[in-house]
């Protein structure tokens, strides 16, 4: 059998089937006897259909291609065809196969992350009451509203039996393919068709954007009529209409301020001569002093933070350092994760040695900090976020720098921090 699947049209049984599930899905007249998502409308109808018998029923991949096999379609009632088609197009619009990608969700792990995906599409799909088949994360024991990642960093860490559905056949050869599809875990099918397939043709990077874009906008207005969307699906929808500024430049700007703050405490000294010395005569004037600010950088090495971040992050910070005139070993690094392991007063603090890879808890990292001599004029906190806080707000300014991935929810912050999310 070819590796790859027949580029061709359904025929017009199926055909007819999968338009039936779009009008069904999208129609608003009576939400008991349809779907109710008229949110869905464009990228149901941007979605290429694909006939394919390699599949047991519908797979989609990351160009937008929706794989059929025609005689699960034509056999199949369309609220089931259409619950079938809604669960796939949430895959694409989360973009859960790059953020797979960015997991390294790889073939042991593929399954889980499918689940975890799937687990969070159930909550966008259960308020209209489909027959999608999927469990929602209660079933899996795990609290609702929350990310795929945070799903399945809970799913790695359980014995497989502890997981409700089972596992599915392997694909092969004279196997259907029954998974989700190359894009919910980003792994390429057999039957993927070439990214550049003139025939078919495919849903380019920019375009899924504007699709993300115009759901989101739409999706939030028919919540805001019916009532709340799902905790995570709000998180998306803020994060794909909020415009994103580069993050280094909100983390430049943040070390600016703090900085500044310390900057405005000039002084007098006698140790250098004032420029004005020459008008004044025999009277001997002052010049002033700025002070050099003494900066700690709290850096969470526990194990769940992005290492490649982590260290582009630091790079950041000592380049804004540097353009303030702070680079003759006044910046303290304390590696921290649920004990401050390595403290150094570095010229460069993605020099420093981090040591770490447990647990997380920066109001430790923190309060170290803050009883160091010389004391620190501004503290710069490096984390994921997921970490206990102080209880009272420091006596010095606080940058909370979150270490986090594009859409992916980054938890809350103290409001007497500074918050900056680096997210790439």
């Amino acid at each position: 059998m070819s590796t790859a699947a027949r580029a061709h049209a359904l025929d017009s049984d199926a055909a007819t089937a999968l338009a039936a599930a779009k009008l069904w899905l999208v129609s608003t007249e009576s939400p008991s006897t349809c779907g109710d998502l008229p949110y869905l409308a464009s990228a149901l109808y941007a979605l290429i259909p694909v006939a394919c018998e390699q599949v047991a029923s519908m797979t989609i991949d990351v160009h937008w291609r929706l794989y059929v096999n025609p005689a699960w379609a034509e056999g199949t009632p369309v609220p089931e065809v259409a619950a079938r088609m809604a669960h796939l197009v949430w895959h694409t619009l989360a973009d859960h196969a790059d953020r797979a990608r960015d997991l390294d969700v790889g073939p042991d792990t593929a399954d889980l992350w499918r689940r975890a995906a799937d687990a969070t599409v159930a909550e966008a799909l259960d308020p209209a009451g489909l027959p999608h088949g999927l469990l929602p994360p209660a079933r899996h024991g795990w609290d609702r509203g929350r990310s795929a990642e945070q799903y399945y960093a809970q799913a790695t860490r359980l014995p497989i039996h502890r997981l409700l559905a089972p596992d599915p056949p392997a694909a092969g050869d004279d196997q259907p393919d029954d998974t989700c599809g190359s894009a919910c875990d980003g792994r390429a099918r057999p039957y993927d068709l070439p990214d550049d397939d003139s025939d078919v043709g495919a849903v380019g990077a920019h375009d899924a954007e504007a699709l993300r874009r115009r759901v989101a906008i739409e999706w939030q207005d028919h919540a805001g009529a019916r009532g709340d969307l799902p905790g995570q699906w709000q998180r998306w929808v803020e994060q794909i209409l909020e415009p994103r500024v580069p993050w280094q430049q909100i983390l430049a700007a943040a070390v600016r301020r703090g900085l500044g703050w310390v900057h405005g405490h000039s002084d007098y000294t006698y140790t250098r001569i004032s420029r004005r010395q020459a008008a004044a005569g025999s009277i001997v004037l002052p010049a002033l002093r700025r002070p050099v600010p003494e900066v700690a950088v709290v850096v969470d090495t526990s194990g769940s933070v992005d290492d490649g971040l982590l260290a582009q992050a630091l790079g950041e910070i000592d380049g804004i350092l540097a353009s303030q005139g702070i680079n003759d070993g006044s910046v303290t690094v304390l590696a921290t994760d649920a004990a401050v392991h390595d403290v150094g007063r570095v010229r460069h603090a993605r020099d420093a040695p981090l040591g770490g890879g447990g647990g997380t808890d920066m109001a430790i990292g923190i309060d170290t900090a803050l009883g160091l001599k010389p004391r620190p004029q501004l503290v710069i906190v490096l984390t994921d976020g997921e970490t206990p806080w102080p209880a009272h707000p420091p006596s010095v300014p606080v940058i909370a720098a979150l270490i986090g991935r594009h859409r992916h929810a980054l938890p809350a912050t103290p409001t007497w921090a500074t918050r900056v999310a680096c997210v790439p």
